[in-house]
């Protein structure tokens, strides 16, 4: 449906304002810069480019930004106006720059700078990179839950194209074109829209103690998840610096995980759950683990490709998902993603350090010893994700009310309210169906149809009434309707299949 633009003409739904898109594109080149300094040899000076000092680097690099999103969601209060301010933002930008300049001259001029200096340059390198993706996380919850998905999928397939031609370039103007995609993202976020959230912090506090729960099985399979995905990485990155693999072949791996990713969305949505996305690539990761442990090179090397495929697919499916929780349940998004990133980024950081020490003569020995570890690891997950699939260190899903409850016991069968209500659950889906809405409009739908208000649904679904009246809006655009009124005639018109049809989609 048409929603109409200030002028008084008609603009696409599905369409974006120059200024989302600046903040898509600039969200695209920061992802690039990213999984360039974390996933390439690009970064790596004559003295650290090798396999030893890629995983200590990387490792450096990963743990500062595991301890960055610990802060943020300890020790600052006012995350929002931090992540938010130009000041704060001019100042990361200038220390996410540090150290490729610094890796420029250092092969430019052919100087040899401290290791003292260079991990403290890594170190900064990832807590720029941990604010930058938080103010992300924040920005892009202006955009609505249908357009975060889209968004998160294409500026990443996007940002996977960037990683492998700018690894294809030449030296000196690989690390210029890392230097410009740094300054140009954030010249785009500097054009972007502000998110409109709210100064949350002390609430985020209150509702979190009072309704997020935290699992440590679910600490421990994320940090497990992190931990492999960083050894298998540093065994890549390790063959790229030696000359055995292409270095644009992790551009292509991250062009792969979209691909995927785009596949089961379209295909399979429902197995992109964190838990379920965990239970059905573990065979593939436990045989992967097996082969790579106890291949000899280079066919170790080949099995690590896909698998390290399989391990990032893992990460993206979970940080699409925290990408939306902050805006889903009316939350400071940035804290919900820092929050829910601090185990596998920390697992990620263990990894690299695990793979340093595999590459030293006196590691070496242990690559088959640290292979069987991680596949008991990962078999001792199997148990635990089976029997608490849902339970992440993240902000728990709330509880659906709006199942349908048993009949009562000794009921001759449904009560005549009950018929009524679930003739107008058909309608609904039907309406779902016929304008497109997403599952958790199509539940709001339903409150709506029954004539309830903004702040008896917030109650009914445990969210922030906000929230709610961001959904109705999106609901009234969609349908080209404005008012309540007109919504309910127009579900009265649809022609339910009471035999057939599907009840509203449950809340996300």
């Amino acid at each position: 449906m048409a929603e109409i633009t200030k002028n008084g003409s008609p603009r696409k739904e599905s369409s974006y304002s120059e200024r989302e898109l600046a903040g898509i594109a600039g969200f695209t080149l920061f992802s690039a810069s990213v999984l360039l300094a974390a996933f390439s040899p690009l970064l790596a000076t004559p003295g650290t480019n090798t396999p030893v000092m890629h995983g200590l680097t990387h490792g450096t690099m990963f743990a500062s930004m595991a301890g960055f999103y610990f802060a943020i969601t300890r020790f600052i209060k006012r995350r929002n106006e931090f992540v938010s301010s130009r000041r704060a933002q001019a100042v990361f930008l200038v220390l996410q720059l540090l150290l490729p300049a610094a890796v420029l001259l250092e092969t430019a001029l052919e100087l040899v700078f401290p290791l003292a200096l260079q991990f403290t340059l890594w170190a900064i390198q990832g807590a720029a990179s941990a604010y930058f993706s938080c103010t992300w996380a924040d920005l892009r919850s202006s955009l609505g839950e249908e357009r975060i998905r889209s968004a998160n999928l294409w500026s990443f397939g996007l940002a996977g194209c960037i990683v492998t031609g700018v690894l294809a370039m030449p030296p000196f103007v690989d690390l210029t074109v890392f230097l410009l995609l740094c300054a140009c993202s954030f010249a785009l976020l500097v054009a972007s829209p502000p998110s409109g959230t709210e100064a949350t912090s002390e609430r985020d506090e209150r509702w979190l103690a009072e309704t997020s729960r935290y699992s440590a099985n679910g600490s421990y399979i994320m940090t497990v998840d992190g931990m492999m995905c960083g050894v298998i990485a540093g065994l890549v990155v390790a063959r790229i610096s030696k000359g055995v693999l292409p270095p644009t072949i992790m551009g292509l791996a991250f062009v792969c995980v979209a691909l995927i990713f785009f596949v089961l969305h379209k295909k399979a949505p429902g197995l992109l759950a964190m838990g379920r996305v965990q239970l059905v690539l573990l065979p593939f990761l436990i045989c992967g683990l097996i082969i790579s442990g106890f291949l000899q090179a280079p066919w170790n090397t080949v099995a690590a490709l896909p698998l390290f495929v399989i391990l990032y697919l893992l990460d993206y499916t979970n940080a699409s998902v925290l990408s939306l929780r902050g805006t889903l349940l009316s939350i400071s998004p940035c804290y919900c993603f820092a929050r829910g990133r601090i185990f596998i980024v920390l697992g990620q950081a263990l990894g690299w350090f695990a793979g340093a020490f595999v590459a030293t003569e006196f590691g070496k020995g242990w690559l088959t010893v640290a292979a069987m570890i991680l596949i008991v690891l990962v078999c001792i997950y199997i148990p635990v994700a089976t029997v608490n699939p849902d339970k992440y260190p993240i902000i728990a899903d709330a509880p659906d009310p709006a199942k349908d409850q048993a009949p009562p016991e000794g009921a001759q069968g449904p009560t005549p309210e009950l018929v009524i209500e679930q003739h107008y659950k058909h309608k609904c889906a039907e309406a779902t169906r016929t304008y497109n809405l997403t599952p958790r409009e199509g539940e709001i739908l339903f409150f709506l149809v029954k004539g309830r208000n903004a702040r008896h649904i917030a109650d009914q679904l445990y969210v922030a009434e906000r929230t709610i009246k961001t959904h109705t809006y999106h609901i009234y655009q969609k349908m080209g309707i404005h008012s309540q009124q007109e919504l309910i005639d127009i579900v009265e018109q649809q022609e339910a299949n009471d035999d057939t049809a599907e009840s509203c989609p449950p809340i996300l």
